[in-house]
């Protein structure tokens, strides 16, 4: 498996993964310029993604979602929150262009199991996905699990926090994208509006520093060997905090990352990392 994180953060997200039998990529926050981009480094093309999951409906994560809909052959999930949300947006010209996925089998809507907050999983070939209910001011967020063989990548961001029925089914990843938002102290000395500090502590917000850290040490185990830091708030939180709470966390509970590599995502580019 390989993964590249194009852009984290609040001025965009788009993540792309590869396993044996399909290429992926988790939201279009970008432009699609953009995007064929940093496809063309990876020695592969935009006609080559298979599927795109689309984590919730902010601007930040769906910015090119029109563009890429009109010009991929892929299939693209969403729930049905997501879906309905978009349509009562403001983008009109989306909106006939997701009409129109919908009908052709193009968009498939993600369903709840009964009575569960939990999701049907689904497979691309062999590629299995799981559907992780997130907690943010959205219609109806999510995260994935991305398993392939025996290698397993758990992605989570924007959320106020992961609910505890998730553990069992994303513990001991190989990989997680997981949200390292912001520095509380920051947040509140900010210029921010009181109303929009609340809402980012609030449980439908962002991961905290501490509240990610301690979440991650409760998840991650024996094969887990990289970590990425997404959706860094660039004003309300710095790299070197969020390294200082990720390790004092871990100090405290015992807990050796030696053989773990951290990775600071941000709106550019990281490099390309296999599995």
């Amino acid at each position: 498996m390989r993964i590249e994180v194009l852009a984290s953060g609040s001025t965009g997200n788009c993540t792309f993964v590869e396993t044996k039998d399909h290429q992926i990529l988790i939201d279009v926050g970008i432009s699609k310029r953009t995007i064929d981009t940093e496809l063309e480094k990876l020695n592969t093309s935009f006609s080559a993604i298979n599927t795109l999951l689309i984590t919730h409906e902010h601007e930040d994560h769906i910015r090119s979602l029109c563009t890429v809909l009109k010009k991929g052959n892929l299939t693209c999930y969403m729930t049905q929150g997501t879906f309905q949300a978009i349509l009562n947006g403001k983008n009109d010209s989306l909106k006939p262009v997701l009409r129109e996925k919908l009908a052709s089998g193009h968009i498939i809507l993600l369903n709840r199991m009964a009575n569960s907050i939990l999701y049907e999983s689904f497979f691309l070939g062999n590629t299995r996905i799981e559907v992780l209910p997130t907690f943010h001011d959205a219609a109806e967020s999510v995260g994935y699990k991305i398993e392939d063989s025996d290698q397993i990548l758990v992605y989570i961001t924007d959320t106020g926090y992961v609910h505890q029925s998730l553990y069992t089914t994303i513990s001991n990843a190989d990989c997680y994208v997981l949200e390292f938002n912001h520095d509380p102290y920051i947040l509140m000395s900010s210029d921010r509006t009181y109303s929009l500090k609340m809402r980012i502590l609030s449980d439908h917000g962002h991961l905290s520093n501490e509240d990610a850290a301690v979440t991650l040490a409760k998840i991650m185990g024996e094969r887990t060997r990289l970590v990425f830091y997404a959706h860094i708030s660039q004003e309300c939180n710095l790299t070197e905090i969020i390294d200082l709470t990720r390790k004092k966390v871990m100090e405290d509970l015992g807990m050796d990352t030696s053989r773990v590599e951290f990775v600071v995502t941000s709106p550019v580019p990281t490099k390309v990392y296999s599995l």
